[in-house]
């Protein structure tokens, strides 16, 4: 099931500090919103919440099924803030924000997406003469202001953010690239693409070109069009990242893999080759199709290897 709607439940809060957490809720509801999902107004999730006669406070003990279909949402956000504190040193302040995050799918209460950071902001204006003593003292105590304490709540989520996959691929051409519809895997030719490319693009092997025109009758390298779509035949398709481990390498050196919530080139990588820094070699078999490393959209298909190349970049690096 794909994630459409998304509601941040109201947000908890472990420190001294008041209304902190409904900062650090609507500074999460601003950046989420550009991730490309329908995320339900903080508003319209209250009073849901509250006409079921839901307390906010006691949001954990309740069944996560139950609270998505009272917010109509695919998936909820659970967030706590866990340290809030301002230190003073004289003319030097800081304001220290932390929280816990995390997004459950409704359907099956899985925990799809988690985290935790926390951001530091702070004041050291340094007085180079006695008549400049004033001036820092009034910087440092603006510091910790509530718009000080938003700043810093803002950067606090955009720590989060970044790890949360968009909804939207980032251009619809190269997200239909390669597909997966009824069993089967399609690819949508490219410019300057041969049966030979394709076939190294896909099996590692040129030799594999022969049973791609085979199966993909009448298409010749003078008859390749760009966009064009072509079946790419006797190519695993993996449900799961962990069952690549159950392939066959010696029949197989590739298969394909639809990419799930929470996934990221470093955690696929650390769960085929038990190692995260090898994600270059994903990142290389699929270099045309990633657009950003640190965001891989829910339901793109990547292009998995299945034994790491003796001249895969991570090693170039090294």
């Amino acid at each position: 099931m794909d994630i459409a709607t998304i509601a941040i439940l109201p947000f908890k809060n472990k420190t001294e500090k008041k209304d902190v957490e409904d900062i650090l809720r609507r500074c999460f509801f601003s950046n989420l919103s550009l991730k490309g999902y329908e995320v339900l107004k903080l508003e319209e999730v209250d009073e849901r919440l509250n006409l079921a006669g839901i307390n906010a406070n006691n949001l954990d003990s309740e069944d996560v099924y139950k609270v998505g279909r009272i917010v109509k949402a695919d998936a909820i956000v659970y967030g706590v803030v866990t340290k809030c504190c301002k230190n003073f040193y004289g003319i030097y302040s800081q304001v220290v924000l932390g929280a816990e995050i995390k997004i459950i799918e409704v359907r099956n209460s899985m925990v799809i997406w988690q985290a935790d950071h926390t951001e530091k902001t702070h004041s050291d204006a340094i007085p180079v003469s006695p008549f400049s003593i004033p001036e820092a003292v009034v910087d440092s105590s603006m510091n910790v202001r509530e718009k000080v304490i938003a700043d810093t709540a803002d950067r606090l989520v955009k720590k989060f953010i970044v790890s949360i996959p968009g909804k939207s691929f980032s251009s619809p051409i190269s997200a239909s690239v390669i597909s997966i519809k009824q069993g089967k895997v399609y690819y949508r030719i490219q410019t300057d693409d041969t049966l030979s490319s394709i076939s190294l693009k896909f099996y590692d092997d040129v030799l594999k070109a022969d049973e791609i025109r085979r199966v993909n009758s009448g298409m010749y390298e003078e008859t390749l069009t760009a966009g064009q779509e072509m079946i790419i035949p006797d190519i695993p398709i993996v449900e799961n990242i962990e069952d690549v481990k159950q392939i066959d390498k010696t029949k197989y050196k590739r298969a394909v893999y639809r990419v799930k919530w929470g996934d990221s080139l470093y955690n696929v990588a650390s769960k085929i080759f038990n190692d995260g820094k090898r994600w270059t070699v994903i990142y290389d078999a699929n270099r045309h199709e990633i657009k950003d490393v640190k965001d891989l959209p829910v339901g793109q298909v990547l292009i998995i290897p299945l034994v790491i190349p003796v001249s895969d970049s991570f090693k170039k690096a090294g």
